[in-house]
């Protein structure tokens, strides 16, 4: 099968004459569109202050506008195949950056709450159709041995993106530019937005093929297949088989660490630290998962029959990590440990040790997630009023890690779906 890209150049010509740019320009473009999501959810919170100044909110008025940007994800991960099936990769996630844009426009000019909700409503479709997309299409451009990495470096830019919102945004607020700092991340979506339109590599390559556009694993298993522009019931339903475990698996691992971090203040504050300083200690994962996950994606790469043993080290590991936490006094040195094992096992777990894969996985993978994240704070919230006891949540994180490791495992004993190569032969 002949390659769609040159894996390292950052440009060449077709055989019409017209440019087209490497995969890895491609990746990096869709890693900024996947920073930008992440960049967005988080700008909520350095600029609380300047929004505070229009409009007025409650603790719980913070998170509902928080949360609501995740609120599509579900219905995104559903539509996006379909959308970029009728309208062409590039258009959708064009569109998709533009509206993020849009929404964080008029999140600026709302003049009440029930405004400002609609508004990150808005951003928040945009930027869960995105966090979809991206995914996807960074599993079209690689090659089954480049696979694991890049998915990890394409996966690790939501903590940086996180990260970055909060001290970049969080630096202008204190240099009394609150206003600058809260328009930065429509900026960002539509930077991507014309950057996305300006290659369109994606969808000019995607169209001249007729056959999967994946070069194979060892020069045999194609890893992937494209959507195609009609999705069958029996197609979802195909799908939905495939990737429960694993989808199961990738979505617990992830709400561990997201219920841990999250209630990190609370829980450090029962014991006596200070709001600050239990913060920064919450953080520290975040950082480490920068780096830490796209590590976990180059040794899958390098050695892809060892994925299990990296989703192990990052399961396992991590919850002696976080038990640990509770039961010694050097808080950070647990905190850190969890954060460079808690994100080896993103890339094994989005590329399924090397198994091809149905064209319709990454969606409804990211549907189980984005129901599996609606539904879960509010069961570890109903544990913890139900115990009386703040440190059950740590319980409940171990059990989910467990559970993300034991369906990790279940997943790779499913056999290959060979009916991907005949559909799209």
């Amino acid at each position: 099968m002949a390659r769609i890209f040159k894996p390292r150049g950052i440009k060449h010509k077709s055989s019409s004459g017209d440019v087209r740019y490497g995969a890895l320009t491609i990746l990096m473009i869709l890693t900024l569109s996947r920073v930008g999501v992440a960049f967005q959810f988080q700008s909520v919170t350095p600029t609380i202050g300047y929004l505070r100044e229009t409009l007025s909110f409650s603790s719980t008025g913070y998170g509902l506008l928080l949360g609501i940007y995740m609120a599509p994800g579900a219905l995104m991960a559903v539509v996006s195949p379909i959308l970029a099936g009728r309208l062409g990769n590039v258009t959708t996630l064009v569109a998709a950056l533009v509206l993020m844009g849009i929404g964080q426009a008029s999140l600026l000019l709302a003049p009440s709450m029930e405004f400002a909700y609609l508004a990150r409503l808005i951003a928040g479709t945009g930027g869960c159709l995105v966090y979809v997309l991206t995914i996807d299409l960074a599993a079209q451009l690689c090659d089954a041995g480049q696979m694991p990495g890049r998915m990890g470096m394409i996966a690790a830019s939501w903590p940086f993106g996180n990260a970055l919102s909060l001290v970049a945004l969080g630096l202008l607020a204190s240099f009394n530019l609150p206003g600058v700092a809260a328009l930065i991340p429509a900026v960002l979506a539509l930077a991507a937005a014309l950057l996305v339109g300006w290659t369109r590599a994606v969808s000019a390559e995607v169209q001249q093929h007729s056959e999967p556009l994946f070069n194979r694993q060892n020069g045999q298993t194609p890893i992937a297949a494209l959507p195609s522009i009609g999705t069958s019931l029996t197609e979802w339903k195909q799908a939905l088989t495939e990737s429960f475990a694993p989808g199961i698996a990738f979505a617990l691992y992830n709400v561990s660490f997201i219920l841990f971090t999250s209630f990190t203040p609370e829980l450090l504050g029962s014991q006596g630290y200070s709001a600050l300083a239990a913060s920064n200690i919450a953080s520290l994962p975040m950082w480490l998962f920068v780096f830490s996950v796209p590590i976990g994606g180059f040794l899958a790469g390098r050695w892809p029959k060892n994925g299990k043993w990296l989703v192990a080290l990052g399961c396992l590991g991590g919850a002696a990590c976080i038990v640990c936490s509770q039961l010694f006094e050097d808080k950070a040195v647990w905190y850190v440990l969890a954060g460079i094992l808690g994100g080896l096992p993103t890339g094994p777990m989005l590329v399924r040790a090397g198994k091809t894969i149905h064209s319709l996985f990454y969606s409804t993978l990211f549907f189980i997630f984005f129901v599996t994240l609606l539904i879960s704070p509010p069961i570890a919230g109903a544990v913890i009023e139900a115990t009386g006891e703040i440190r059950s949540l740590i319980v409940v994180c171990v059990a989910l890690l467990v559970v993300a490791f034991l369906c990790f495992i279940r997943s790779l004993n499913q056999g290959d779906t060979s009916h991907v190569q005949s559909t799209y032969a």
